[in-house]
Parts: C-alpha cells; sequence; structure tokens
C-alpha cells in the first residue's frame, strides 16, 4: 500500500484493478479465521483492513461481485481471482479490502483475530494479540 499524505493504494495481481484509500482514523485491522473466508482465499486465515465506503475508490477497473452468503458480498478481480474486497449488507458504509493487496502492507498491521473457533487446529496463534472466538465486540 503506497501510503501518500493522504492515501494508502493497492491493487490485484495482475494490475487490472487499483484502490486508493484515503487517510482519515485508522481502519479497523484484524485477521478473519472464519470458515467463509478461509474458502473463498484458499488460507487459513486472511487479514483485512476496514474503511469507511467513502473513503475507498477504486482507480482503475472495479471488482467483480459474488454473494458468498445472504449477508455477505465479496469483490475480486476477474482477471486473475485476487480476493479483494469484503461487504456486508448490512454494512454497506464499510469495506474491508485483503492487507495483502496493499503496495505496503505492513504500515497497517492487524491487531486482533476473530472468528478464533473456526480456526484450523494446525495454525499456531502466538503473536499475543486478542482473540475473539466470533466477531470483536465494539
Amino acid at each position: 500500500m503506497t501510503k501518500h499524505a493522504s492515501a494508502y493504494e493497492g491493487g490485484c495481481l495482475c494490475g487490472a484493478i487499483r484502490f486508493r484509500c484515503r487517510v482519515g482514523e485508522p481502519p479497523s485491522t484484524y485477521y478473519c479465521h472464519c470458515r467463509m473466508c478461509q474458502k473463498a482465499s484458499g488460507a487459513p486465515v486472511v487479514a483485512w483492513a476496514s474503511f469507511p465506503a467513502e473513503r475507498v475508490e477504486f482507480v482503475k477497473g472495479s471488482p467483480a461481485w459474488h454473494r458468498s452468503s445472504a449477508m455477505v458480498m465479496r469483490g475480486f478481480c476477474a482477471h486473475c481471482g485476487t480476493p479483494l474486497v469484503w461487504q456486508a449488507e448490512t454494512g454497506k458504509n464499510q469495506l474491508a479490502l485483503t492487507l495483502a493487496t496493499f503496495d505496503e502492507p505492513d504500515q497497517l498491521p492487524p491487531k486482533i483475530h476473530v472468528w478464533t473457533e473456526s480456526k484450523m487446529q494446525w495454525f499456531a496463534i502466538n503473536d499475543g494479540l486478542p482473540l475473539h472466538p466470533q466477531r470483536a465486540s465494539n
């Protein structure tokens, strides 16, 4: 994620989609261990940064969307398949972007683990971050 004075940037593997997130209040950053994220990514955990939707702009291309459940839409690159976006039907004012797709992901490290009740038994969590069996309570 390129952090300019005013934005973080990123995009998909093939470069067909680029996004920019305007800087403001720090986004919520977290690791998700839910089964939907595991299946959608093919990985045991996905790291996310959640921004107010009005701060996110797709500056090149736009994601294709898939309804992964009655409550969730997921955006991805239709060319290379990179998972990019998560959006809840009830929270359309927020967009979560996969942290690994930012140009400089180290600048927004995850702060918590959520849905650890679905964590792969062989996946060790030993980073000392707070663990939430389901979603984090606000």
